[in-house]
């Protein structure tokens, strides 16, 4: 997908820098997801596989990352090599599908679904149904799917000019909803879905319950909030949550 196998350099420096923007992607994400203890969870989009390590951390007992990536999925498995550090070789496995494939169905449904960015690489409207499908085929029922996605109530226009340097990226402006994501020289195109076309997408799947969670620093780090209200005032992302109940 674009730079992530070209030249996914920029982006992995800025997804693993302590910038405090760290604590905003996970804070509400985790605080959402809750205990994964002893659940199958399908990680969708999992890039480099941080996600399911911090999942088999939380005692997942079985995890598949998926992605279309091969560089990034090259270095998910390099890092769940037996003898790496946080290797999980025993319950984490990973495979290059994507969320738009109409086919493919775990061996048994997810307890969990989760996604660390995914809706916004649809193209389109049936691909975000796609996607709304994947989830709800191969999710249980009673099972629970969290994403961490592109806000659509986020105003492209309103971003400082200076984004990239407070946060660690910027987004340029194509044709909405077409957008870009830009770290240096990495880019990647993306996409601005409304509230309704992801809830539709997520109902045609059987999913219901649907919640949208604002983003939030944990509360030992209130400190940042007045520093961070630029962007807590218009965040680019958000967490979406939803249940399967049919």
């Amino acid at each position: 997908m674009a730079d992530y196998d070209k030249n996914p350099s920029p982006y992995l420096q800025q997804a693993f820098s302590d910038n405090p923007y760290r604590l905003l992607e996970l804070t509400v994400f985790m605080e959402v997801l809750g205990d994964v203890s002893g659940k199958r969870v399908l990680d969708l989009a999992c890039g480099d596989g941080r996600l399911t390590r911090i999942m088999a951390h939380g005692g997942a007992a079985e995890v598949l990352g998926l992605d279309v990536s091969t560089e990034m999925l090259g270095r998910a498995k390099e890092q769940n090599a037996p003898g790496e550090p946080e290797a999980f070789p025993d319950n984490v496995t990973y495979g290059e599908i994507s969320a738009t494939d109409d086919m493919f169905q775990w061996v048994e449904p997810a307890d969990v679904v989760t996604a660390m960015y995914l809706f916004h690489y649809a193209r389109s409207i049936e691909e975000l149904h796609q996607m709304g499908r994947f989830i709800g085929r191969n999710l249980a029922k009673g099972g629970r799917f969290v994403t961490y996605t592109i806000n659509p109530d986020y105003e492209f226009t309103n971003a400082p000019e200076d984004m990239e340097a407070r946060i660690g990226f910027r987004y340029g402006i194509i044709d909405p909803p077409a957008y870009t994501l830009v770290i240096k020289d990495f880019e990647v195109p993306i996409w601005q879905w409304s509230r309704e076309e992801h809830e539709d997408a997520l109902k045609e799947g059987g999913l219901a319950n649907i919640e949208w969670h604002p983003l939030k620093f944990p509360p030992e780090k209130q400190d940042l909030n007045e520093d961070w209200a630029w962007y807590l005032d218009n965040s680019s992302c958000i967490v979406l949550s939803a249940e399967k109940t049919e």
